[in-house]
């Protein structure tokens, strides 16, 4: 949690519905900058100098040799690796054999997921905390696999965190998760296998230059249960730093304004299901080609 956050929870003045920023909000704010100068070591001599050095490591490599990458995109993997190239370029080479073994990641979905319920399972909220991060909510109940398939399930989850990161304020501040595993059962457990666990962690944690705060899991069962039976081994010590499980939903409400939550969950939001902002961000992903793609903003 951020120092923000935890202030906001102590003083218990969380309950304060313009404790929030929009998610669309357009422009980089001042403390995002000197969160970015701060935290991530950015300024216009890295920017360049960072640029220069990754254009070089990728010509000299044959998966890369020649593309006229977007510096947005190279940028994005710059700032997540406090620009060390050679970190950016690992980010980068990570995501181009995911396309050359998982090339449905990045088509994207022919049809409208918006209006069937399974299609519903993940939306990113509408309000920002105060401190930039966005929230994306994971309804797992809502998945019916006679309406979509394992592979558009991932492709939407992956769709949706690179619109995500196309933003500069995202790419500085974070983002967050809440999992909600109510409603789920045998049914689910069909594709929680350990293949798929591993698949959709190294997209996360490898291929994706995001920076993951707070990963809230709420009422949890027999799927959570095995999921986390099947991937502790596996998971990393900075994974289980940023995990938190809750017995109560209205204990999300110590790491969130209510007006970020939903009102099932405790909180004030009672609209929530982004349908215009997911459709925009699915039509976007067609044009996320081996080159990147720009920031949503410059």
């Amino acid at each position: 949690m951020s120092n923000v956050n935890v202030t906001l929870a102590m003083n218990g003045s969380a309950n304060d519905t313009t404790k929030v920023l929009s998610l669309q909000i357009n422009y980089k704010p001042e403390f995002v900058t000197k969160m970015a100068e701060e935290e991530f070591n950015d300024s216009p001599e890295n920017r360049r100098k960072g640029l220069e050095q990754l254009k070089e490591l990728l010509n000299d490599h044959k998966m890369t040799k020649g593309i006229d990458f977007e510096d947005d995109f190279l940028l994005a993997y710059l700032l997540h690796n406090k620009f060390n190239a050679d970190g950016a370029l690992a980010g980068i080479r990570h995501l181009f054999n995911l396309r050359k073994n998982h090339s449905y990641f990045f088509r994207n979905i022919p049809f409208d997921f918006t209006t069937i319920p399974s299609g519903q399972f993940i939306t990113v909220l509408p309000y920002r905390r105060l401190d930039g991060s966005v929230t994306v909510l994971f309804e797992y109940g809502k998945v019916h696999w006679n309406e979509i398939s394992i592979e558009t399930f991932k492709q939407l989850v992956f769709i949706i965190y690179q619109r995500l990161l196309r933003d500069p304020v995202t790419q500085v501040a974070g983002i967050n998760a809440i999992h909600d595993f109510s409603n789920t059962g045998i049914r689910h457990l069909r594709h929680c296998t350990l293949p798929n666990l591993l698949l959709l962690y190294h997209v996360a944690f490898d291929c994706l230059p995001a920076r993951y705060l707070e990963i809230h899991c709420i009422n949890g069962n027999i799927l959570l249960s095995t999921m986390l039976t099947l991937f502790k081994p596996f998971m990393s010590e900075v994974l289980r730093r940023i995990l938190y499980f809750h017995s109560s939903t209205e204990e999300l409400l110590n790491y969130f304004p209510p007006a970020v939550i939903p009102t099932k969950y405790g909180g004030t939001l009672s609209d929530y299901y982004m349908a215009d902002w997911l459709k925009k961000a699915n039509e976007q992903h067609e044009g996320f080609t081996v080159k990147g793609q720009k920031n949503i903003f410059l």
